[in-house]
C-alpha cells in the first residue's frame, strides 16, 4: 500500500507558565510537519508570555513575529497566582479576544487543538477546560465544528503543596467533563512530573527537571502527530478517540521506547514502553491500547514490518501480558526517512484505573475542598465582573469526577 499524501493538521494551544515551557519544548525542533506555525501561546502575565517567547525564538526558524501573530496576553489581571477560578474567569472576561486570535491567526485552519497546560497552576488550568468547552459549543466558524479537542496535561510533583494538588484534581474534573457533566476534551492525555523525574533529577534546579518531563511529553506527541500524517494507513485522531468516546472513558497515558536498536523484537519493545510510562498506572487495567511504531523505510520496503505483522505482534503481547480488559487496539506503523537504523515505540493506554495517580493528591484535595465548599476559596480575582467562584461549582468539580472514575471502575 502506498504511502498516503493525507494528514491530520494540528494547532497548539499552550496557556499559563508550565503550558509556554511544554511549547517552547515542542518548537525547538527545527521542523514541526502537520503543526506549522498554527500556534497561539496564552498567559495572564506579561513576564511569563515574555519568558516562553524567548525560548520559542531561541530555537526555532519555523515561525516568524512570534509575538506579534501568535501570543496572547488575556484578561484584566497580570497573573492569577495558583487560583484556578482566577484563570477560568480571566477567560470568560476575554473570549471574545481568545477566540479573534485563534481565527486571525490562522490556528482554526486545524483539525485538532492540542492545548498544553500544567494542573498544578492557576492561569493554564483554569482557562485551558473553560476555552475547550467554548470553543466546542459555540465554535466562531464553521469549519471548528469538527475540531478534536486534546489536552496534553501535566500533574504535580508530589512534593508539591496542597493548592497545588487541589488544583490538579480540579483540573482534570473539568478536562474530562464540564460543569453541567457533559464531556469536555476528547482525550486528555497525562503526564506526572514525579514519575517521568527519577531521583536524581530531582535534586537539580526547576528548569532541568521540567525539561526532562517537557522532553518525554514532546516525543509522544511527535509520534501521534506523525500518526495522521506519515503512516502507511493514515490514522486521524478521529480514530483515536472514535473507541474511548463509545466507553465514556478519554483518560489517556503514555509510554515510550525511543531510539532502540532494529535488533530487538517488538514484544521487548513493548515492554519497554510499558517500563516507561508517563504516570503510576497498571497497563493491565487499560480498556484501550494505541501503538504506534516508527522504522526505517527499507525496512518496511524489505517486508520486514508490515502493518498485518504489527497488529498480530501487539495481539500477542497482550495476550501475554493479561491484558483482558482491552476492549479495543490499533496499531500503526510510520516510516522514518533518516539514517539511523533505529525503531520507536509508543503506548498510548486509555480507560485504566486512575487511582495510583489521584493516591498522593486525593486527600490534599479533600482538605482544600472542605474548605471551599464551606466557605469558599478567596482570591483577588474573585472580584471580577462582581463575581465569585461559588462553593456549588467546587461541588460540581468533585462530583463530576467521582461519577466519572465510579462509571469506569469496572
Amino acid at each position: 500500500m502506498s504511502q498516503s499524501d493525507t494528514y491530520t493538521r494540528w494547532a497548539v494551544l499552550a496557556s499559563g507558565e508550565g503550558g509556554g515551557r511544554m511549547a517552547s519544548t515542542l518548537f525547538s525542533r527545527t521542523e514541526n510537519p502537520g503543526i506549522d506555525d498554527r500556534v497561539l501561546v496564552m498567559n495572564t502575565n506579561r513576564a511569563d508570555i515574555a519568558n516562553t517567547i524567548d525560548r520559542i525564538e531561541q530555537n526555532t526558524i519555523d515561525i516568524q513575529d512570534i509575538r506579534a501573530d501568535h501570543t496572547l496576553e488575556f484578561g484584566p489581571l497580570d497573573g492569577v497566582g495558583n487560583y484556578f477560578p482566577g484563570g477560568e474567569q480571566c477567560a470568560a472576561v476575554d473570549e471574545t479576544r481568545i477566540t479573534e486570535a485563534i481565527t486571525t491567526g490562522g490556528v482554526d485552519e486545524a483539525d485538532a487543538f492540542l492545548y498544553m497546560t500544567t494542573l498544578g497552576g492557576g492561569t493554564g488550568n483554569g482557562s485551558v477546560p473553560y476555552i475547550i468547552d467554548s470553543l466546542k459549543n459555540n465554535p466562531p466558524t464553521n469549519a471548528m465544528r469538527d475540531v478534536t479537542h486534546v489536552a496534553l496535561a501535566a500533574w504535580p510533583y508530589d512534593f508539591e503543596g496542597g493548592q497545588r494538588h487541589f488544583n490538579a484534581v480540579s483540573g482534570l474534573s473539568r478536562l474530562l467533563r464540564w460543569y453541567d457533566g457533559s464531556q469536555n476534551a476528547e482525550m486528555v492525555l497525562l503526564i506526572s512530573n514525579s514519575h517521568v523525574s527519577n531521583d536524581e533529577e530531582l535534586g537539580e534546579d526547576d528548569e532541568s527537571r521540567h525539561e526532562t518531563v517537557n522532553r518525554n511529553a514532546i516525543e509522544a506527541v511527535d509520534m501521534m502527530i506523525s500518526a495522521g500524517r506519515e503512516t502507511y494507513s493514515v490514522v486521524d485522531v478521529r480514530d483515536l478517540i472514535a473507541w474511548p468516546r463509545r466507553l465514556d472513558e478519554y483518560h489517556f497515558t503514555a509510554g515510550t521506547a525511543m531510539e532502540q536498536p532494529s535488533i530487538f523484537e517488538l514484544e521487548l519493545l513493548f515492554d519497554k514502553a510499558a517500563d516507561n510510562l508517563f504516570i503510576p498506572m497498571d497497563p493491565a487495567t487499560a480498556k484501550v491500547v494505541y501503538a504506534i511504531v516508527r522504522v526505517p523505510q527499507h525496512a518496511i520496503d524489505s517486508g520486514e514490518y508490515s502493518e498485518a505483522g504489527l497488529e498480530r505482534r501487539l495481539q500477542q503481547w497482550l495476550a501475554s501480558n493479561g491484558m483482558d480488559n482491552v476492549v479495543h487496539q490499533m496499531p500503526t506503523l510510520t516510516p522514518h526517512q533518516s539514517r539511523r537504523d533505529s525503531i520507536d515505540v509508543l503506548l498510548l493506554f486509555g480507560g485504566f484505573d486512575l487511582d495510583p495517580l489521584l493516591d498522593v493528591s486525593w486527600s490534599k484535595f479533600e482538605r482544600m475542598m472542605d474548605e471551599a465548599t464551606d466557605s469558599g476559596l478567596s482570591s483577588e480575582v474573585d472580584s471580577l465582573e462582581g463575581e465569585t467562584f461559588p462553593p456549588r461549582r467546587f461541588r460540581q468539580i468533585k462530583q463530576n469526577l467521582e461519577d466519572y472514575l465510579s462509571d469506569n471502575s469496572g
